[in-house]
């Protein structure tokens, strides 16, 4: 396994917390010179392809659409073709090729849930000349990680909040690293503006983080997998202990968090999980067969495949401390009657 210098690791891990992190604020957390921290923080971004963006509360924007969905192609597709039939779709944010148990993960984000039902009812027929068979299923709030939400779709879609905000977190969304003489001129507003707003939105949780995502992550295997379970009783204990595996994880690889996304769906499937690992075999091992095991009085149905590119938008990727962001999704019982 490739080992990875400390100053590097707490970089990343600083960038994916606050991407707008001075140079001085990362060279205090890696213990070195500021000239040290600048060359280390430019080879990140050149190596690992690093995008710098924002996390936003979905909820808090109004954008309650939010479906993950999976699909199984009886034809092997081309992905400038498929780059083509996506690249314009307004609701469509990211697209991951896979192989495996299906060939696409589609990230689709909207308001109007009239508008989105119309939409996903129109792309069998997009996808019609690969024979695709598509499994829908509503993306909740992520017990870890998150998906990237482009400027485009925070512009067209974000709610309760004026223009003025959508603007700058769309901005923000493409890139969070920008300074901030750059972000007054194209904004056309003036920094004291700016600070407080931007102070406003991060109190009110719009903004959750300013953070990466590492494009070219330097592992062999990614793997994404999509679980239906068969209940026979309550399963919390088990979600405890499937919690607790997943933060023991967090220092077994070098410079990415080992699970990427972990989050629970209503639909087609019930869960998500997307990791790094080394190999298929270590993938196989550490996350497939242990949830299995964990969950196996649940009679697990999972589908596995090997994401192996992009082909919109950007991979979910980044150093986040599992222990300290893992959060599990409850329903509310007086919500529910």
């Amino acid at each position: 396994m490739k080992t990875y210098d400390f100053k590097a690791k707490a970089i990343l891990r600083a960038l994916s917390e606050n991407s707008r992190a001075s140079i001085s604020d990362l060279a205090k957390t890696a213990h070195c010179s500021r000239i040290t921290a600048s060359k280390i923080m430019k080879k990140l971004i050149e190596e690992y392809g690093i995008k710098f963006g924002v996390e936003v509360d979905e909820d808090a924007l109004g954008l309650f659409q939010r479906h993950l969905l999976i699909v199984k192609l009886q034809k092997k597709p081309k992905p400038e073709e498929l780059s083509e039939i996506f690249k314009n779709d307004p609701y469509v944010d990211n697209v991951y090729l896979c192989e495996g148990d299906f060939n696409l993960i589609i990230h689709a984000v909207a308001s109007d849930p009239m508008k989105y039902i119309v939409w996903e009812s129109l792309l069998p027929g997009k996808l019609g000349g690969y024979g695709a068979n598509i499994y829908p299923s509503e993306l909740m709030h992520a017990n870890f990680g998150y998906f990237p939400v482009s400027g485009n779709i925070i512009s067209r879609f974000a709610k309760n909040i004026d223009d003025t905000d959508r603007k700058l977190i769309a901005a923000l969304a493409e890139d969070s690293g920008i300074g901030m003489s750059e972000l007054s001129k194209e904004l056309k507003m003036n920094r004291t503006t700016i600070y407080y707003r931007l102070f406003t939105l991060e109190k009110q949780g719009m903004i959750k983080r300013f953070t990466i995502s590492v494009g070219k992550p330097p592992f062999e295997y990614i793997m994404a997998y999509a679980v239906n379970y068969r209940f026979n009783k309550t399963s919390s204990s088990r979600s405890v202990k499937m919690m607790e595996y997943y933060k023991a994880f967090d220092d077994k690889l070098p410079i990415l968090t080992t699970f990427q996304l972990l989050a629970p769906m209503s639909g087609s499937f019930r869960f998500l999980g997307i990791c790094l690992f080394d190999s298929r075999s270590a993938a196989v091992k550490g996350a497939v067969e242990a949830h299995k095991e964990i969950f196996s009085q649940e009679h697990v149905d999972l589908k596995q495949a090997r994401i192996v590119g992009v082909i919109k938008g950007s991979y979910p990727f980044r150093n986040l401390d599992i222990a300290n962001n893992y959060t599990r999704f409850k329903w509310s019982e007086e919500d529910l009657r």
